[in-house]
């Protein structure tokens, strides 16, 4: 051992000094002698005593360098192994990025609405498939003021023709920068400007998310007035003076707004005019704390001013139509029930006929959804409980809507594919959604429309009818 080796040393050392000494240890007596061996091997002892004190401190095992080696080797070889399984088997981004998407199946069965129609009414279907991700470009972690993106694509159909294919198409694909902090606390205000293709931020249901729309069956103003499509422009969103109650981590700003440009044309199409549609928002929200009863009570208008080309008879166009929405809206939801209403009245210009003649068609729409909720989904203090990774609150919501939209309030002669005179068309809707997942529902409608006249455009009879549907929505 090296601590034997010391001794050794040291004893040699000891021989060394007294033999250099000026006493000479050949004329030194016996006696004397024998002393300084004695005190030699006294010597040789407490050092003995010290160093075994000095290895009973020391582990029972020392590694040898050859074992240190070994680790090394083998630390390496992991981080080659786990590099390459990364660069193989991760998708990796410059920038921090989520993937999202949206993927709803159905089934229906219907009766038939126009005599003599060919077209299936009981069938399974995907009416929505979208795929996106979403992500910050710049994150500022001492104020806030991120510079967020998003892009997302979307399943579709090309046509209602049974033979037809389906495709993506892009959805939403914009920037968003951040004025005010995103990282601090819920009592400051927000304010963004987001500039690329986005949904209109007009109504309730028009720029809900497609996982967060309420209905299978999406309401009838929205559709037709093409408030659903996607536009290209820039958008200021915020709101003003939010109250905030922490014990319940509930947060309600007194004013919402949004007002911005978009080029108002169907999305994913090149711009047809140089005018450019105008739209702005502002919504009310009473600052009531989360135990008041007139929690999330909150009044919004929405206006949005746009013009069109519209194709005449003889060739020409006829460029900066009226193309004009405005809006109304009620939203109340106080679990376990709630109420929204939604009004939206349009105005359009039209060719009457084949004739080169324009006129303006007024239209209206009224929405009202009535909703109970039994279960835990929608509490805060329950999402707050310890619990597993995918365990979720299960909530079962029956609802009823009342759903009202006539295309020609003023009763003028459209003429061609537009028809003459009042086509309104009432629909009634008894339905359940079932919340039980944390990204899953089922939903389950009863729907019964009933058209006003009673012949179609094309003169074939027209009836009321029925449908029942049933959807599984997912996301991640």
């Amino acid at each position: 051992m090296k601590y034997n080796n010391k001794i050794e040393h040291t004893a040699v050392g000891v021989l060394l000094a007294l033999a250099a000494s000026g006493t000479s240890v050949y004329a030194a007596t016996n006696e004397e002698l024998q002393k300084q061996i004695e005190l030699l091997q006294e010597t040789v002892e407490a050092l003995k005593q010290q160093v075994e004190s000095q290895n009973a401190a020391l582990p029972e095992s020392v590694a040898a360098m050859q074992d240190i080696e070994g680790v090394r080797a083998d630390l390496e070889n992991f981080k080659f192994d786990e590099s390459r399984l990364r660069e193989r088997n991760t998708v990796k981004s410059i920038r921090n990025s989520t993937l999202f998407g949206v993927v709803q199946v159905r089934g229906q069965a219907q009766t038939e609405s126009i005599q003599a129609s060919s077209d299936s009414k009981n069938s399974f279907d995907i009416p929505t498939a979208l795929l996106g991700l979403r992500g910050n470009l710049y994150r500022d972690y001492v104020d806030g003021k991120n510079l967020d993106y998003q892009f997302s694509f979307t399943y579709g159909k090309r046509s209602t023709e049974s033979t037809a294919r389906s495709d993506f198409s892009l959805a939403d694909a914009f920037l968003r920068y951040n004025f005010f902090s995103t990282n601090g606390g819920p009592e400051i205000p927000k304010l963004n400007i987001t500039f690329g293709q986005q949904r209109l931020p007009f109504g309730l249901e028009a720029q809900a998310p497609e996982d967060l729309r309420p209905t299978i069956n999406l309401s009838q103003a929205s559709i037709r007035s093409g408030l659903f499509n996607r536009q290209v422009g820039a958008v200021v969103r915020g709101d003003f003076m939010p109250y905030v109650d922490y014990s319940a981590n509930y947060r309600a700003p007194l004013l919402e707004y949004a007002f911005g440009v978009v080029n108002g044309n169907v999305s994913n199409q090149l711009d047809d005019n140089n005018s450019k549609g105008i739209l702005a928002r502002a919504a009310f929200t009473l600052p009531v704390d989360y135990a008041s009863w007139l929690r999330e009570l909150k009044i919004g208008g929405s206006i949005y001013k746009n013009y069109k080309n519209l194709r005449l008879a003889d060739g020409s166009t006829k460029n900066n139509v009226t193309n004009d929405r405005y809006g109304v809206d009620v939203f109340y939801n106080h679990a376990p029930f709630g109420f929204t209403y939604e009004y939206i009245h349009g105005r359009d210009d039209f060719q009457v006929g084949n004739s080169n003649q324009i006129k303006e068609a007024k239209s209206e729409g009224h929405t009202v959804t009535l909703f109970y909720t039994f279960g835990d989904q929608f509490y805060n203090s329950i999402k707050s409980v310890a619990k597993f990774d995918d365990w979720h609150p299960k909530s079962i919501q029956p609802f009823f809507r009342y759903d009202y939209f006539n295309p020609n309030d003023s009763n003028e002669t459209l003429g061609g594919n537009r028809g003459n005179g009042d086509d309104t068309v009432t629909t009634y809707t008894l339905g359940l959604n079932w919340f039980f997942a944390q990204t899953t529902k089922f939903q389950l409608e009863l729907s019964h429309r009933d058209f006003e006249t009673e012949t179609t455009l094309l003169g074939a009879e027209r009836k009321d009818d029925f449908a029942l549907l049933a959807q599984f929505q997912y996301t991640f």
